[in-house]
């Protein structure tokens, strides 16, 4: 054999060899599947596969979970409709927001439907009492239940019985169900129309935004709500509240960054295991908000998504950063389906890094002097007690659903659960917020 055909042999040994090896991969995954096999096979009790898949699955989550990873998730076939919901922000139902109140507990409609909505079209309003879904009672349901009983296929019909304050007897309301899309940035209040107010002072004209998740549709939403606020005349600044946002699309948090920078600048970068980067998000600036002065809110609740966009402004300078220091959540997490898509992992894969290359994430041990998270500007910390904490969720979570006011028997069950809100009371953050505006308008 001459020497090159020999060389050309070892050649095609090693390649060979290197591809079986690959092939095997972990050794672990052929013992899980042979342990299946054999409870599959011999074990006294027959046990469905897919409930020994799922506690599988389950099982090793929980190992990354002792593992310091308390954010990767099996999502089941049973789960995933709603998980996705989340993201996709949209869902076939009829427009409502539901509520147990009063004694004994009814669903009750808590905000005004939305607009342009089957509930909305079809005259069903706050406060209404729902007794009954399709012929069968509410009494005793739990509300996700009932949520479920409520929502369903796009263009079946779902009657809904109706109890009205005030009304002698309950009314039948059939209506077809809808596409409902899930508002992901809200303004302020919403007015008589059911539509929200984005504009939290007038003069000077300062813009207000909060951002409750990042979905799938958040950045669209967004640049739709800037575009009106700004089609007549320019702002005088804009708030973007992500208090109590816990996150969500990474690809969101990056097209709302890029509204208000410049090209060329980095928004977020991404790190494995190892620390090696494996993603830099670039600013494309065709954002169009470059100069709009800003101001973000944040308070102990903000993680994830809304940390990338805090940390990215707060880097450049292009926001002044008011509220408590945030959450600390700086981990992707890839969604990957599994079982040809019936499932899903939610595996975290990597760490955040802000532009200025600091990290994000609160490890594992880490105390409140480690460099973790968003930390407000100096000048700009408004702590809040867990008393006064409860207090302001509760102020916003009624303005958000009622507004400025509400029939005196809906107050009444609200502050029965809820407690009671003074009736002069502020949000301090927001203040500040709006002074500090106010006062880069005067100068």
């Amino acid at each position: 054999m001459s020497y090159r055909n020999l060389m050309l042999l070892l050649a095609t040994l090693l390649i060979s060899y290197a591809c079986y090896v690959r092939a095997e991969q972990n050794p672990y995954a052929r013992y899980v599947a042979a342990g299946f096999s054999v409870i599959d096979e011999w074990a006294l009790e027959k046990a469905p596969d897919q409930e020994l898949f799922n506690g599988a699955m389950h099982g090793m989550i929980a190992v990354l979970h002792r593992h310091g990873d308390q954010h990767s998730e099996f999502v089941d076939a049973h789960q995933q409709a709603a998980f996705t919901e989340e993201f996709d922000q949209e869902f076939g139902g009829v427009g409502i927001v539901l509520r147990m109140l009063g004694k004994p507990p009814v669903p009750t409609v808590i905000g005004l439907p939305q607009p342009g909505t089957p509930a909305a079209d079809a005259d069903i309003r706050l406060g209404d009492r729902i007794t009954a879904v399709d012929g069968h009672s509410t009494d005793r349901v739990e509300l996700p239940q009932i949520t479920q009983m409520v929502r369903g296929p796009v263009d079946e019909p779902v009657t809904l019985q109706v109890q009205r304050p005030g009304a002698a007897e309950p009314h039948d309301v059939t209506v077809n169900r809808a596409v409902i899309m899930v508002e992901s940035v809200i303004g302020d209040v919403r007015g008589p129309d059911g539509r929200w107010n984005y504009l939290i002072s007038e003069n000077p004209r300062i813009g207000y935004v909060r951002i409750r998740k990042f979905g799938d549709k958040t950045a669209e939403e967004l640049a739709t709500i800037l575009a009106d606020l700004t089609e007549e005349d320019e702002l005088a600044g804009l708030i973007v509240d992500v208090r109590d946002d816990a996150g969500g699309s990474l690809d969101a948090a990056v097209e709302i960054s890029d509204l208000f920078l410049r090209a060329g600048r980095t928004i977020v970068s991404t790190r494995d295991r190892d620390g090696r980067v494996r993603d830099r998000y670039l600013s494309t600036g065709t954002g169009g908000y470059a100069d709009v002065p800003l101001v973000m809110l944040v308070d102990r609740n903000s993680a994830s998504a809304s940390e990338i966009v805090a940390a990215c402004l707060q880097d450049y300078d292009r926001a002044k950063i008011i509220g408590e220091r945030s959450y600390g959540k700086g981990t992707v997490q890839r969604l990957m389906p599994i079982e040809s898509g019936r499932s899903l992992l939610k595996l975290t894969s990597a760490t955040y890094w802000r532009p200025s290359e600091k990290n994000i994430h609160r490890m594992e041990g880490d105390d409140d002097s480690a460099e973790w998270g968003i930390t407000p500007d100096d000048g700009f910390v408004v702590p809040l007690t867990p008393e006064e904490y409860d207090l302001w969720s509760n102020y916003r979570g009624r303005r958000d659903l009622i507004g400025d006011s509400a029939d005196s028997v809906l107050l009444d069950e609200l502050t029965e659960q809820d407690g009671k809100i003074p009736a002069d009371y502020r949000d301090a953050a927001l203040q500040r917020a709006v002074e500090f505006l106010s006062e880069q308008k005067k100068d």
